[in-house]
């Protein structure tokens, strides 16, 4: 399970396997792995991996977003999840939500009624939501990745502000400022930006 929580998840989406039940599907690159627990099971496993706070993320950026349910899941900043009913489910604690890569989704579109979600290996996945729905989760899932990225920014500005104003030895805690500083520029320079 670990080998599969570090690689690079595109699509996670419960699914109804024969005698297993309920499944979840992960969907890689350029592979498709069955795993005989529920997404929901899995989800969590891949939360506490990174050391990711669903519930406090729900809070924070509910608020954020004035959204109260399907709030995209930023495990980080290039693992950002949002949710899309993909299925029907026909027992009691079965879900319907599959988990989409923000990152990885090429584009969003209907054809014939139904809405789809083409991924950049070039998989399509139908859902069960209006092609508006999904649009929504995508401007979503964009909102918070921005808010992310201020959140990384302010803190640097605050780092920066500390240096600036103070003058004495330097402690652990301004190295671990110094560090995050750095982090962020690094962070902005590999997704590309100024």
């Amino acid at each position: 399970m670990k080998e599969l929580i570090e690689q690079d998840i595109l699509v996670m989406v419960p699914s109804y396997e024969g005698e297993s039940g309920n499944c979840t599907k992960v969907f890689l690159q350029e592979d498709v792995v069955v795993i005989r627990s529920t997404l929901r099971t899995f989800l969590r496993k891949l939360c506490s991996y990174h050391h990711f706070d669903l519930k406090a993320s729900n809070n924070h950026y509910g608020k954020l977003v004035s959204a109260r349910s399907n709030l995209p899941i930023p495990i980080d900043p290039d693992r950002i999840y949002i949710q899309l009913k993909v299925r029907e489910p026909i027992g009691k604690d079965d879900g319907a939500m599959g988990y989409f890569k923000l990152k990885g989704i090429r584009k969003v579109f209907s054809r014939e009624g139904l809405t789809f979600v083409r991924m950049e290996n070039g998989v399509e996945h139908p859902c069960l939501c209006k092609l508006q729905t999904a649009k929504k989760q995508l401007r979503q899932g964009n909102l918070v990745r921005e808010l992310m990225g201020r959140k990384r920014s302010d803190l640097v500005v605050e780092a920066i502000e500390y240096y600036t104003s103070q003058d004495g030895p330097a402690m652990k805690s301004d190295i671990a400022r110094l560090y995050m500083k750095i982090d962020a520029l690094l962070l902005k320079m590999e997704n590309g930006y100024e």
